[in-house]
């Protein structure tokens, strides 16, 4: 599904600062991948690349055969639209909408019929938990809760693949678990493509394989499961 080759960034300056170097890896249609490694290794770095957030400075990203390192800055916010989903760490719901409005606002961006959407929405918020959420705000949410409405705007038009940066750094244990749970449940009984970039060692048990960096490289990569 997923094919990196050679995927170099070099960030400008005027000492050029390298955050990947030469990384490739697949992968495949429905596995849940985590990102791990010391901070600067390179982990979100590489999650933006993935997720069409950032430009590489040369190598290829194949999604579904489709070189998308070389599109240009519409297509590429278009393919994103259209076949990613992307769980910040920060969550970035939009204040003065409700959540059901949150997860609602990307399916009108793509162009979808907006009664069809709506109701939706509704499904997706009831699949995370939230069905006795729909009106509430984001400030009267907890961090959890407001993590469940990310993931549910994420997956408002059906990605192909889910990613998230470091979903649950900012929740308690109890919330952090019940988010891992959800992506470990979307992943296994709906087939959903998720890569994650964590730092918490005990996430290892909701994943499939590890692809660990180190300085912008591939230290290893460990299959979990």
């Amino acid at each position: 599904m997923i094919s990196i080759s050679n995927l170099v960034k070099t960030y400008p300056g005027k000492v050029p600062t390298p955050a990947l170097k030469g990384v490739s890896f697949e992968i495949e249609d429905g596995e849940f991948i985590a990102i791990m490694g010391r901070s600067g290794s390179g982990k979100s770095t590489l999650l933006h690349q993935l997720g069409l957030l950032d430009t590489p400075t040369s190598g290829k990203i194949l999604i579904d055969g489709k070189n998308v390192a070389t599109l240009s800055d519409t297509a590429r916010t278009q393919f994103r639209l259209q076949r990613l989903g992307y769980i910040f760490q920060e969550y970035a719901l939009i204040a003065e909408l409700t959540a059901q409005e949150n997860v609602w606002l990307p399916a009108l961006a793509y162009g979808k019929d907006p009664h069809h959407c709506w109701d939706h929405a509704i499904q997706l918020l009831g699949l995370v938990g939230l069905a006795d959420r729909l009106d509430h705000y984001p400030n009267e949410l907890s961090g959890g809760e407001q993590q469940r409405v990310a993931i549910a705007r994420a997956l408002i038009n059906s990605p192909r693949a889910l990613f998230a940066d470091e979903p649950t750094a900012n929740l308690d244990t109890a919330s952090a678990k019940l988010v891992l749970q959800l992506f470990q449940k979307l992943n296994r009984e709906l087939k959903q493509t998720i890569v994650m970039v964590t730092h918490e060692p005990e996430d290892r048990q909701y994943v499939d394989r590890i692809i660990w960096l180190s300085d912008g490289s591939i230290e290893k990569i460990e299959k979990v499961s």
